[in-house]
């Protein structure tokens, strides 16, 4: 597959340590190390006893737990899962970042459902649900399952950005703020790709794949899904060219996609897209996610938008550090 004429490429994976409050600071994010939650990108400790853990139960956490990652085109679950009896659940892995603990007791009273955060360390989800059969147990997690799945994708971004805090692009930060008045954190490994008046694309690139985060202003008559995709479009077209003559990134509408819903980011409110990219005149596409809201005069949208190439490679965790990005914004 041919690149794009500024895709030099890049992806690297983030090994990181993150921690709680409870610590004294290391360096001058604020960042506390004695306390950080462990585990990789996308994983969860699942505790459930083994007598408990029959096919039944097995499908049924699965079927929402390891359901697809939404809006890339190939198949990966969402989650990766480590399961542990009770007995087996001790400091170590209480101090993972996502935990979802199963546990049974015939001798308690009532059933009970709760997400707790930072419980044994920082950052971290823990999903609580506590009971004395293993149906009604069961029962909480169907009714609350949103709320988990929620819960646990945003911890997994929020691993993302607190590293970014001590390891950013100062320099980026400050075109995009001066740009557009906002504020988007930048990863370090991240670096000025094409700066225009009203389009700032920043990257981290390899010979192998590339991620992208594009900034850019449009005027609009209505915040809605249709505007949105037209806009992107148009920018895309104008300031990203193919490797080739007359090549360019547009959205693809299959399979539903782009979807939209209303959202609001650090107090901004707007609208994510979801969806796959692919290219006119070139075989190339990958997944992409975007937040667009109006700035300050109402008269223009700004979008932040992240989309992935990787090709013959899983494309989850790529997404998802863009997307830990693109919420950045403030």
């Amino acid at each position: 597959m041919k690149k794009l004429i500024y895709s030099i490429g890049v992806i690297v994976a983030f090994v990181v340590l993150f921690s709680s409050c409870k610590d004294k600071p290391v360096g001058g994010g604020g960042i506390k190390y004695s306390n950080n939650s462990n585990g990789k990108a996308a994983e969860v400790v699942l505790v459930i006893d083994t007598p408990y853990w029959s096919l039944p139960a097995r499908e049924l956490i699965d079927s929402i737990l390891q359901k697809d990652q939404p809006a890339i085109n190939q198949v990966e679950q969402m989650f990766d899962l480590l399961h542990f009896k009770n007995a087996d659940f001790n400091a170590f892995y209480r101090k993972h970042r996502n935990i979802v603990h199963f546990d049974y007791n015939p001798q308690y009273s009532s059933n009970v459902f709760r997400i707790n955060n930072d419980m044994w360390a920082s950052p971290q989800v823990y999903v609580q649900i506590k009971g004395n059969n293993q149906d009604s147990c069961l029962a909480l997690f169907l009714e609350h399952q949103n709320e988990i799945v929620d819960a646990l994708y945003l911890n997994d971004l929020k691993r993302l950005q607190l590293f970014y805090t001590d390891n950013h692009n100062a320099e980026a930060e400050k075109l995009i703020r001066d740009r557009f008045g906002i504020n988007v954190t930048v990863p370090y490994q991240y670096k000025v790709l094409r700066v225009e008046e009203d389009f700032v694309w920043i990257g981290h690139r390899t010979a192998r794949n590339d991620r992208f985060v594009m900034i850019y202003k449009s005027a609009m008559n209505g915040l809605t899904r249709e505007n949105i995709i037209a806009a992107r479009n148009t920018i895309t077209k104008k300031y990203i060219p193919g490797a080739v003559q007359g090549a360019y990134p547009i959205l693809s509408n299959v399979y539903g996609y782009p979807s939209a819903k209303a959202c609001a980011v650090n107090g901004k409110v707007g609208i994510e897209l979801r969806g796959l990219w692919e290219s006119v005149n070139d075989e190339m596409g990958g997944p992409f996610v975007s937040f667009s809201f109006l700035d300050n005069s109402k008269e223009y949208c700004i979008s932040v938008d992240g989309f992935v190439y990787a090709p013959e490679e899983e494309k989850r965790d790529y997404i998802r550090e863009v997307e830990s990005i693109v919420k950045t914004v403030k």
